[in-house]
This record gives structure tokens, C-alpha cells and sequence, in this order.
């Protein structure tokens, strides 16, 4: 895969974590909405939200306010690159709302499919059930 095939804007279709038992949490909720975009030069910028967020009740939200919009918002940007071989995508994050992710590599396996890219994460740990992250993307 040439990094001409993601260059664009992407919209999510869906995010799902499955266990090795089958099992299939999500996230975002069953209808998040997202966008990733991945330009010309190596840059990309993703964001994802669950839907249907709590609104603030004044422009100072409170602290019992901030932690549900806080964790319902996912949003990083960096420069990316391919590894064509192993077909993964390799997200260097230069800047994250979530600020773990700083200085870090996420990593995801990608298949591409007409105007579709699913990318799929190494297994993860999650409260001690073993996990795949699947997200789904179609061209805008």
C-alpha cells in the first residue's frame, strides 16, 4: 500500500473492541462519529466522539461536567507512517487530549477495501480482558 491510498478525509462507520471470547464492547457507544485525516506529507489528525455528549450548563463547566465530556472525546494528530510489508500504519503523536499519548506510537494493521480502511490494534489489555480494536473508515 502506497500512503497515496490514505491521503484524504476519513469519516468512522464503527469502533468496536472484541475479546478473544468473543465478546464486543464499544467505546464511543454503538454510533460514535469521527474524522482522520492523513495529508501529502506525512500529517494526520484524528479525532472521534461519542454522540449525544452532555452539553455544559454554563460556559465554566464544573469538574462533574468536565469527566464525561472529557472521556467521551478521543483526539491526536502527528506524523504518520506505512509499513508496507507488515501493512501497519504507524501514528507518531506529537500532541493528544489525552497527554499519555504524547511522545507515543500508536500502532494499527490496516486492509483496505474500495472507498473503506479498517484498522485493527495489537491486542490491548482493558481491565484485564484482552482486547482487538477495530475501527472502520470511509473516504470522504
Amino acid at each position: 500500500m502506497s500512503e497515496n491510498n490514505l491521503e484524504g478525509c476519513w469519516r468512522l462507520v464503527s469502533y468496536e473492541f472484541r475479546s478473544s471470547d468473543g465478546r464486543v464492547f464499544h467505546p464511543w457507544g454503538e454510533d460514535p462519529i469521527g474524522v482522520v485525516i492523513f495529508d501529502d506529507n506525512g500529517h494526520f489528525s484524528a479525532q472521534i466522539m461519542r454522540r449525544n455528549r452532555p452539553i455544559f450548563t454554563s460556559e465554566t463547566p464544573t469538574a462533574e461536567e468536565t469527566k464525561p465530556a472529557y472521556e467521551g472525546y478521543m483526539a491526536y494528530f502527528g506524523r504518520y507512517e506505512i509499513v508496507p510489508e507488515k501493512n501497519m500504519l504507524i501514528n507518531h503523536v506529537e500532541g493528544a487530549l489525552n497527554p499519555s499519548w504524547v511522545g507515543g506510537k500508536q500502532i494499527r494493521y490496516f486492509e483496505i477495501s474500495g472507498n473503506r480502511v479498517t484498522l485493527r490494534t495489537d491486542p490491548i489489555n482493558r481491565g484485564g480482558t484482552v482486547v482487538t480494536g477495530t475501527l472502520v473508515w470511509e473516504k470522504m
